[in-house]
């Protein structure tokens, strides 16, 4: 799920699906075991790059596909799971995925952690989503806490639009969808959100005005009194210590919480806030709400450093 400075680099050789470190999380030929998507690379491997347009989605089912101005978008199936994905290519770059037999859970285990913007958070009534994709963690945090009125930013309006399809993004009074580079819709609000959840990605990193130090300048001055800013990391390709020292320039208290290679950074203002306090309350918030993801059971992923 991102709301991208820049959309992904079309790859022209799609016949030579070679796993590449350097790409992102979404990738899933780079983590196909993870994934279960061996497959995947297997009948990619025996395509000629003249046919790709006709075998476009080897070895998924295609639900639906659409060109964009940041390359074609599709939703594909692979066994149970959906996603909404840029490609085809060596590069399969997912946005979103969704679990078909528990739809109304986060499949992605990051997003996950980043539900603990509620937690850190009191109260959590105003958040921002920068980086919607299909929409999974945005449906889950209207589904999950009632009194919350969440924005949501996306770049893309195809994506956002196949997620009202396909992943069960549904109007809703407390939702809002604004179609616009994350960065440029955070400098023009006018509001103050006590959650900000940023999930910008192209298929290199973060793009860099999502990460500089101005962005989080732009960031701190949209969060209300003890708000929280929740990003998302996945560390082998995003610049960790750039973006920390750009966050603690207008953030400078920073918890992480860590699941494989992804980690979340809470970022805010004030005094560090007490474990106890946060268990106490994600505690609170399980008894009161019933998530189906226990924030107490996330808070047992913090670590000390990423």
């Amino acid at each position: 799920m991102k709301a991208r400075g820049a959309g992904p680099r079309k790859v022209e050789n799609p016949a030579m699906p070679l796993p590449d470190p350097r790409l992102p999380r979404r990738t899933a030929l780079r983590a196909a075991a993870a994934l279960g998507l061996g497959a995947l690379g297997a009948a990619l491997a025996g395509c000629d790059a003249a046919r790709t347009q006709a075998l476009r989605w080897a070895g998924m089912r295609v639900i639906e596909e659409r060109d964009t101005p940041f390359g074609r978008l599709a939703v594909v199936e692979l066994g149970r799971k959906r996603y909404l994905a840029y490609g085809p290519g060596t590069r399969f770059v997912y946005q979103s995925v969704m679990d078909l037999d528990r739809p109304h859970e986060l499949a992605a285990p990051y997003t996950r952690l980043m539900m603990l913007g509620a937690v850190y958070a009191e109260p959590h009534a105003r958040m921002a989503h920068v980086g919607v994709g299909a929409g999974n963690m945005t449906a889950y945090a209207v589904r999950t806490f009632p009194s919350a009125v969440v924005h949501a930013v996306d770049v893309d309006r195809h994506a956002v639009e196949l997620g009202a399809r396909h992943f069960g993004l549904a109007p809703h009074p407390r939702l809002h969808l604004h179609i616009e580079d994350g960065r440029r819709w955070l400098e023009a609000s006018r509001e103050t959100f006590d959650v900000v959840m940023l999930d910008a990605y192209d298929d290199a990193s973060i793009p860099a005005h999502l990460m500089d130090a101005g962005f989080f300048a732009v960031v701190a001055a949209r969060l209300a009194p003890g708000g929280v800013a929740m990003q998302n990391v996945y560390t082998p390709i995003v610049d960790t210590p750039r973006l920390l020292a750009a966050m603690r320039a207008s953030l400078p208290q920073v918890d992480a919480y860590r699941v494989n290679d992804s980690a979340v950074l809470a970022a805010y203002r004030g005094p560090a806030r007490d474990r106890g306090a946060l268990m106490a309350r994600a505690q609170q918030l399980d008894a009161s709400l019933r998530p189906a993801h226990s924030l107490a059971e996330l808070l047992g992923h913090r670590v000390e450093a990423i």
